[in-house]
């Protein structure tokens, strides 16, 4: 879909009114700008028009933390170029003041700037009078699914809001009260519902269409609000019928048959046409990303493409490998047995003992990363991996340290390691040119496992357990399968955790499960290799982080995020508990 891609549309809607001049100037169109009603008279502006909405869409390759780039505030990892920012959503500080928000709350402004700017073409589309009418339905119904996918993001993280259904004029009364969060997810689910039928399938998604949104899409929106609705942070009564709704949304979406598991788990995020993947935002000749503070509102704003590799890249490679993962979370990688090593921690803050799990004969604390769940060496960047057809060299000294007599050492990870997941290691440095990865919003194992979390909630722990299996054992990860022993739910949890790392849902699923609280405040642990010049052996010393003084602490409040108070102050807005 190279227009939606390559053609970032600036529309000049305005009108303009003459008072005296001839007949003959009245009806010539203004040359230096396209009025509001030529607009919807014109299937190729209203093309361009639909396809600058997609462009409004949030992803998580901005260069800094902010739109879906969220792992830097969970557990899976730290981000040492933004801690000055980013701690006060991980040390319990967060208020709802703008330099505290500065790069999250530029999202609700973001949302609604895009949700004014989808409701002008729902309220102008039945001008157009030029026949083409299964394409105007389907453009109605992207823009349908885009309007839900904002309101779904703003509610995940604010809970209900203004539901704001068509724009503003001058005599509207712009006091629109907080709706709640069951009015705004049957907003959401009956705008799916109403999109679904007229959206493409994946079939359809080819050539100029490749890109568009899908039926798929919009099915997957519609389990993911279901879900957040039917988890323990918005289902306090715990209503098991609610996990019968996400179960038939999962059904509805198994039943297209347009998506399978994809047996390249590591190459599957380089391609947007891996059977697994559902719905992704392209960036194709846009190195030119933007970054932007608001005079108007002093948030933090994102334009344009990404360079993730070199954000993520080793600093031997001219990267700023800038998200550290947590020792804790590579803990989590089981050993190919099936269990998880580390069990925990003991002994002094500066050099901690690996408490090691009894089940794991097949773990080797002097080679930690041997003999371990493939997705390990496909997500994370560590001492001794091979990347670009060599090995990292992360002890003190290496190329990839923090030693100053190291090129770029000032970018040097901290924890000991780096993100790996969805880098093209054929980029360069050198190459002077962006990343044209693709951000992968869906694919087919987030759902699989939301499935089978819906299945075990609904008492067929066979069929859930079936699921997460199918994820386990696919070729390129041939894990063991797990079995109906046990905590289930805690294996499905575990699952996802490590499935869908560094994707952009550990922010959420951690918050829906009431399980932040614990995890998001857990102190972080890091790694440092040690080499022995003598012997060429490798150690490793563990500590903690930050002293292991009890830093990271994540509040009740937290579960929601403050409303901007420049929202608050020219409103009647009610602000959430806590802020």
């Amino acid at each position: 879909m190279k227009a939606i891609i390559k053609i970032t549309c600036l529309l000049i809607i305005s009108s303009f009114f003459m008072s005296s001049c001839s007949k003959d100037y009245l009806d010539l169109e203004p040359l230096d700008a396209i009025t509001e009603e030529s607009v919807w008279k014109d299937i190729k502006l209203i093309d361009l028009y639909v396809n600058d909405r997609y462009n409004e869409l949030p992803h998580g390759y901005t260069q800094w933390a902010g739109g879906l780039r969220l792992t830097g505030i969970t557990d899976e990892s730290y981000h040492m170029h933004e801690a000055r920012f980013l701690d006060k959503y991980t040390q319990g500080g967060l208020t709802s003041g703008s330099l505290n928000m500065y790069y999250f709350n530029g999202f609700w402004l973001d949302a609604y700037s895009a949700i004014r700017n989808q409701n002008i073409f729902l309220e102008n589309i039945q001008k157009f009078e030029g026949g083409e009418d299964e394409k105007i339905k389907r453009l109605t119904a992207e823009i349908k699914f885009l309007r839900a996918f904002f309101y779904n993001e703003l509610i995940s993280r604010y809970g209900g809001v203004p539901l704001v259904k068509k724009t503003f004029d001058l005599n509207s009364d712009f006091n629109v009260s907080r709706a709640t969060y069951e009015e705004c997810l049957n907003f959401i689910v009956d705008e799916l519902d109403a999109a679904i039928p007229d959206l493409l399938t994946k079939a359809d998604a080819t050539g100029e269409n490749f890109g568009r949104i899908t039926k798929g899409a919009a099915i997957g929106l519609k389990i993911r609000a279901l879900m957040m609705y039917a988890s323990p942070l918005n289902n306090t009564t715990y209503e098991v019928d609610k996990w019968t709704e996400v179960s038939n949304a999962c059904e509805e979406l198994f039943n297209l048959n347009e998506y399978s598991l994809s047996n390249n788990y590591p190459a599957l995020f380089l391609n947007p046409m891996d059977p697994e993947v559902i719905f992704f935002k392209q960036f194709i000749d846009q190195y030119g990303f933007q970054l932007v503070d608001e005079l108007s509102d002093y948030y933090y704003h994102y334009r344009g493409g990404h360079n993730i590799n070199e954000w993520r890249f080793p600093n031997g490679d001219g990267g700023w490998i800038s998200e550290n993962p947590r020792q804790e979370f590579v803990d989590q990688y089981e050993t190919i047995n099936g269990h998880i090593p580390v069990l925990g921690y003991t002994g002094p803050a500066d050099n901690l003992e690996p408490i090691i799990n009894p089940e794991t004969p097949d773990f080797d604390p002097s080679n930690p990363y041997i003999n371990r769940d493939p997705r390990l060496a496909y997500s994370i960047i560590f001492n001794g991996a091979d990347f670009k057809g060599r090995e990292l060299q992360m002890w003190y000294g290496g190329k990839d340290s923090r030693d100053p007599d190291v090129d770029f050492w000032w970018n040097g990870s901290r924890l000991g390691y780096g993100i790996r997941k969805g880098l093209d290691e054929d980029w360069s440095l050198q190459a002077a040119t962006g990343g044209d990865q693709p951000w992968i919003y869906m694919r087919l194992s987030e759902f699989y496992l939301t499935y089978a979390e819906a299945q075990f909630h609904l008492g067929n722990i066979s069929r859930a357990v079936e699921y997460v299996n199918l994820i386990r054992e696919r070729n390129s990860v041939n894990m063991p399968p797990i079995d109906e022993s046990g905590d289930v739910l805690a294996k499905i949890k575990h699952e996802r955790k490590i499935e869908l790392a560094f994707e952009g849902n550990r922010w959420y699923d951690a918050r829906r499960w009431k399980d932040a609280e614990v995890d998001f405040a857990k102190d972080i642990v890091a790694v440092e290799p040690i080499y022995n010049l003598e012997t060429e052996e490798i150690t490793y010393r563990y500590f903690y982080f930050e002293g292991g003084a009890g830093n990271r602490s994540f509040p009740e409040n937290h579960y929601l995020w403050p409303i901007p108070i420049e929202e608050i102050l020219k409103s009647n807005l009610q602000q959430n508990p806590g802020y």
